[in-house]
């Protein structure tokens, strides 16, 4: 506990408004660059950029999960929905993207899971907006056609290596 009422000093300011960087900076710059097998290699959890190329996108499971506000998967349960991160049903879920993609680069091929966040991102539509344009133009279970767009696109892809060999994607970058 600071005992005096005085403000922090202006290098304590200017450092905090310099540690806000952009995207750019980011994905370009500050944050280590590897490749798929550098991040199977890789024993210490830690952040990479990796520039990859989507070859496909896999088709075995569904491409978006039903969500609590919390952004956890529910599940049904009593004509209701049960979130395990809140411990209780809840009524109001939404539809949100997980979308696994095959992506490869020079050195070996590995999937991700493109999440809500970044797939909204990419295809300017929410999972909601997609299931009922995709609901209109298909009966069968195929996969909305948005999801060619994805189809051998070259990205910057954020992942943070942990040493149990999963990767989680943080965000994307075209």
């Amino acid at each position: 506990m600071f005992e005096n009422n005085e403000s922090p000093s202006q290098g304590l300011t200017q450092l905090s408004q310099s540690s806000k960087n952009t995207v750019e900076e980011d994905f370009l710059t500050l944050t280590p660059r590897t490749t798929i097998q550098g991040l199977k290699d890789c024993k210490e959890i830690t952040t990479y950029i990796l520039f990859g190329t989507i070859k496909h996108i896999l088709v075995d499971d569904d491409w978006w999960y039903t969500a609590c506000v919390c952004n956890k998967a529910v599940y049904p349960d009593s004509k209701m929905f049960f979130c395990e991160k809140c411990n209780k049903h809840v009524i109001k879920v939404f539809p949100r993207y997980r979308i696994k993609i095959r992506v490869i680069d020079s050195s070996d091929s590995t999937t991700f899971v493109l999440f809500d966040r970044d797939a909204t991102t990419i295809f300017k539509k929410t999972c909601a907006d997609m299931l009922d344009t995709h609901d209109k133009m298909n009966a069968s279970g195929n996969l909305p056609k948005e999801f060619d767009e994805l189809v051998d696109k070259s990205l910057l892809f954020k992942v943070e290596s942990r040493n149990d060999h999963n990767f989680k994607l943080g965000n994307l970058s075209e």
